[in-house]
Order: C-alpha cells, then structure tokens, then sequence
C-alpha cells in the first residue's frame, strides 16, 4: 500500500513539475493585466490605447526642460524630456518612459538594449506615439528580437518587429523612437536576419501580417554578410491592383484603423535575389547578381507562422513565416507573372547604394522589378535602370525555372516572352543602346534578339535556340557560372574581337575598354559584351563597304579577261563576292553565337581580307 502511494506521489510531482515547465497561454490584446510587472505598466486598452496623462508622474514629468529626467520609486522606471528628429526629419519634443523590464540597473546610464521598453510621447499630449521594446530571450544581455511598435491618437496600429538570427547583436536602427537612421543599410541586412510587419486586428486582439513580412536575409556561406534576401508583400487578397498598386508599401494603410478586409491576407508579391558570383563580402556587402520579381495571390497560411514570445509585450504572438522555411516557400510559389532581373553593371545615373558604395548601387533589397514597360504590382523601389536586364513572362508557374542559352550565353527565365536591356551610363560613359529579347514561336526560349546601337540595327533570328533547361539549385547555378559560363564567355570574346582587330585595327572608347579588362567577373564580361558589338559592327560596316565598292566598280566581263590566279587573288568581282559571302557566313555563326568558329573563320580567311590594297582608293569607310 505504501509503495502505491509512493508511486502516485512520485507520479502527481512529475505531472505538476510538466505543467509548470509548460510556456504560458499566449496574451491577446488588453491582457497586460495579467503578465508580470512591467507588462502591467504598459497595459493596452482593448482597442489598443495607451496614455501618458494617466500616470501618477505625468505632472512632474511635463515640468521637465529638455535634457531633465527623474526615476521613479521602486528605480526600475525613469522619465526624461528630449528632442530629436523622426524619420522623416521632423524636430520631436517628447516625454520618453523609459521601463527596465529585467532590473538590471541600466536606468544609471539612461537604459539598455536588452530587456528595456521605451514609450515615447511626440508632443508631450498624454498619448502615447511609439514604443521600441528589447527583448532577450535567452537573458544572456543582448537583444534577440525588437518591436517598433507605432501608435494614432494614442492607439496602436502596426509593428516593426525584427529577429536577430546571427547574434550580432543589431536589429533596426532608430530615428528617435521609430524605424529611421539614413535608412535600412544602418539596420541588418547582413548576415541571417528577419525584419516583419504586423498590423493590430482590434476584432481578433491578434496581429495580422502586412505589408514586408517578412524581408528576409542569408547568410550562406558563413562569413557575415548575406547572399540571398527575400521579400514578402502582404496584403488583402481582395484588395484592388488599379487603385492600390503599391498596397505593400503605403503607409495609409497601415496606420489606418483595422477594417474588415484585412481578416483575408496573402502574399501577392515575392522579390527573390541572390549572389551568384560570390562578391558579397566585408568589401562589397549586399552584392546581388539577380532576382525574381513574382507576382500572385496565395492566403497568408503557413505552418508555424505563428511566433509567440512569452516576453513580448500583448499581443504576445505575432504572424511571419518561418525564416527557415521561407526559402521553399519562395521556390514552390505559385505565380502568375514572373519577372527576372538580371544585374550586369552599375548605373551612373543614379546612386542607390549606401555611403562609399553609393554608386555601385547596391540595395539590401536585392534586384528587383521596375515600373517601366511592364508593370507588376507591389514591387516598390527604388530601382535601377540602365544595365539591368529584364525578362517578363505571364505564363502560370510554381516553381522557378532558367535555362541556360548558347546563343548569348547566359541564363534566362523560362516562358519570358519578351525582354530588354538599356545599356550605358557606366565607367563614366553615355548611352549605348539597347538589346531587346523575344519568344517568337511561344516554346518558351528566347529565339529573336535586336540590337541597337547608335546607327547600327542588328537583328539575330536564332535557327536553334540552343536552351538547356537548368535545375533550381542557386549553388549549382552560381558554381557553373563562375567555373564555366564566365571564363567560356570571355575567352571566347576575347579571340573573336583579336581576330576581328588582326584583320581591321580597332580604336575603342578608353572607358569602355577599361571596363572590359577590369577585375574578372560578371561586370567584365558584360562590358567585354558591349566592346566586341562596337568592335563588330565596325568590322562588318567596313569589310562590307570595300565588297560593294569593287563590286560597283568592276565591268561586268572583266573575269574572263583574267586567268585562273588572278581572278582569285587580285581585286576583282570573284575576291569581293568571296569577302561579301564571307561576311555572312561570320555574321551568322556570330548572331548564333559561334563566336569561336566565326574566329576561326576570320583567323584562316587571311588572303580574303587581302582585297583592299589593290582598291583602296576608292573604298566607302564606316
């Protein structure tokens, strides 16, 4: 009988030890009440409100000068006055209250970032207008997640909440008490990190996903700086495109009451980019070689979406997917347009990127979209124009499909029909021209290429598209590009454009040629690219101009005058109709992308090109 009881007892001690290592049921909206002390000190009403003009110190406190302060009994909270410019550079005279959440004595130094909460009244009217709260998680005194959270009239609207996945310790960076800073490169766009928003459903006392959630970054390669980002746009599946193209990122509605078709959110709008030649580093952080733009309308349901912080101030759980599986969601995504974005050089036109990498134009978005030619909805800015290829396709997908092309020896997007490149306007140089990209017979490949630069219209209609569909694996891809593709690419240039200038001597621009023999990598070989099209149009504008002279120029019975030798080796009809038929048989292996037999060609046709010193006085030159 003893040992029964023993047993049980043992049994009842285990089961109540289990419940007490249980997390808490999660608090909604208006249960502050019910956490510990400091949660209760900033308890939300049930529509979310919170004043300042309540509090017991709220006389003394607007007594305060600027730059004063006092810490209350108990010296786990402190009252200052200051002022500071917001986001948008607007000057704020605030009462800030400041609540030491772990008791660690940080109020001596004016607060900490790892379990202190900070309310901010803009104005000193008794509302309360922000709230940044540190949270450590594993109480190790660094912060591990951090809200921005963001009051109207006193109640609350929405939330910036950022998770620090690589423990260095930086989140948001801050004007005042809001998201600020020059912009988000102060913030955390290197290494692993999430940053999301949330909007308060005052129906539900939950938050709702919104606008970015999340922006997403990876570090793959472990060294500190990221090498994929992922941005989602979520938004009322039932919202309207032609009056809301930009719902994402319009902070109206955001800071607007909840209403009723916010209760159905999805994803409409998903930005996807990557490092593929590996440039991302401590020198050049935010490096991104392309990016998907996809366009779409999945429900906003995912497993483990919901993330609950029992030292979250309510409501404790918050809606983001998953930083681990965001990736695969991003892979299977069910798009109904699909844009790539393809980042060949920089622009000179603008400067985009951040501090001494300004104009490299490097976003922490990645490369994305633009509203120019074909618009896509939410994809935001800002953008890039000039030397970004486009390729657009409104051809259902879910899943994300290249292939690889040998005419122009790069990767595609798959079911594009159409797509654009604007070229110039980098190492200090003008506009260039422009090559376009077309589907013509709807197989899903790039067949029909135009190039236009200056006086020059070249059109390539390919006789084989020559497109190797490419497994959706991004280190396979990154791994062929730069051990294969790349290296291919400019060896093949460079022997075509050697053996263009053995046979005609080629002047380029200095700033172009410059670029075109710089460090090794995907903004080399654009810019050899574009050199050997110049080079090219050269060589076939004058050789072409000698073949027609003497063939203008030459009776019409002159051949039978000649003997055997002389007709194939003097100026005559025959050696210019031999150079005219070469040309176009260099022409068509170049258009198809033959570039080593169109070189082989030139290299072994030297007698052919021997024409124009027996006519050189009367050749057209380009």
């Amino acid at each position: 009988m003893m040992r029964t009881l023993i047993i049980v007892m043992l049994m009842m001690a285990l089961l109540m030890a289990a419940l007490d290592a249980e997390e808490p049921a999660p608090l909604r909206l208006g249960q502050d009440a019910q956490g510990p002390w400091w949660m209760q000190e900033t308890a939300l009403t049930p529509t979310g409100g919170l004043r300042l003009d309540t509090k017991p110190w709220w006389n003394k406190a607007t007594a305060l000068s600027v730059g004063e302060s006092f810490i209350l009994e108990g010296d786990r909270e402190l009252v200052r006055r200051e002022t500071f410019k917001d986001r948008g550079g607007r000057a704020q005279d605030a009462i800030v209250w400041v609540i030491d959440d772990d008791e660690d004595g940080s109020l001596a130094t004016g607060g900490d970032k790892d379990s202190d909460c900070y309310v901010a009244d803009y104005g000193r009217d008794g509302t309360v207008d922000r709230m940044v709260d540190y949270i450590d998680d594993d109480s190790d005194n660094d912060p591990d997640e951090m809200d921005i959270r963001y009051f109207v009239d006193g109640e609350l609207r929405y939330c910036w909440s950022g998770m620090d996945l690589d423990d260095d310790n930086i989140m948001w960076s801050l004007a005042g008490y809001e998201y600020g800073g020059p912009s988000f490169f102060e913030s955390d766009p290197y290494g692993d990190a999430m940053v999301y928003m949330n909007k308060l459903d005052t129906d539900s006392g939950g938050w709702s996903p919104i606008s970015e959630c999340p922006f997403a970054f990876y570090d793959t390669d472990a060294d500190g700086y990221s090498e994929t980002v992922v941005r989602c746009s979520a938004v009322p599946l039932s919202y309207d495109p032609n009056k809301d193209p930009d719902y994402a990122n319009d902070y109206g509605h955001f800071a607007a009451p909840w209403k009723p078709i916010l209760a159905r959110m999805g994803i409409v709008n998903i930005r996807y980019s990557f490092d593929i030649d590996g440039g991302s580093s401590k020198t050049t952080p935010l490096h991104y070689d392309f990016g998907f733009n996809l366009v779409g309308s999945a429900p906003y349901q995912y497993p483990g979406m919901e993330h609950f912080n029992r030292k979250r101030r309510p409501p404790q759980v918050t809606i983001v997917t998953p930083w681990k599986d965001l990736r695969a969601i991003c892979d299977a995504y069910p798009a109904r347009e699909s844009g790539l974005s393809w980042h060949e050089q920089t622009d000179d036109t603008i400067a985009i990127g951040y501090a001494d990498l300004a104009n490299d134009d490097a976003r922490w978005e990645g490369v994305f979209w633009t509203w120019e030619r074909r618009f896509m909805e939410n994809t935001g800015g800002p953008n890039q124009k000039w030397n970004v290829r486009r390729e657009y396709s409104t051809v259902p997908a879910g899943k994300r499909d290249l292939y690889y092309s040998g005419i122009d020896r790069r990767f595609h997007l798959k079911h594009a029909k159409e797509g654009w490149l604007q070229a110039g306007h980098f190492a200090g140089l003008g506009t260039l021209g422009e090559i376009r990209m077309f589907d013509m017979n709807g197989n899903g490949y790039f067949d029909r290429w135009e190039y236009d630069f200056g006086d020059s219209h070249r059109i390539v209609n390919a006789t084989d598209e020559r497109a190797e569909d490419i497994p959706w694996d991004v280190e396979a891809l990154s791994k062929r590009y730069m051990e294969k593709i790349l290296p291919e690419a400019n060896a093949a240039n460079r022997r075509f454009m050697a053996a263009m200038t053995a046979r005609r001597p080629f002047e380029p621009d200095s700033k172009l040629a410059s670029a075109a023999n710089g460090d090794p990598g995907n903004f080399q070989r654009y810019a050899q690219d574009l050199l050997r099209e110049m080079q090219y149009v050269d060589f076939q504008t004058y050789w072409t101009g000698v073949a027609e002279c003497i063939l203008a120029s030459k009776p019409m019975d002159e051949l039978r005058k000649l003997n055997t030798e002389a007709r194939a080796t003097q100026c005559t009809s025959q050696t210019a109709w031999d150079l005219r038929c070469l040309l176009s048989r260099i022409d068509f292996l170049h258009g198809q992308g033959e570039l080593e037999e169109a070189a082989r060609l030139i290299e072994s046709s030297e007698q052919t090109f021997r024409i124009p010193e027996a006519g050189s006085a009367k050749q057209k030159t380009p």
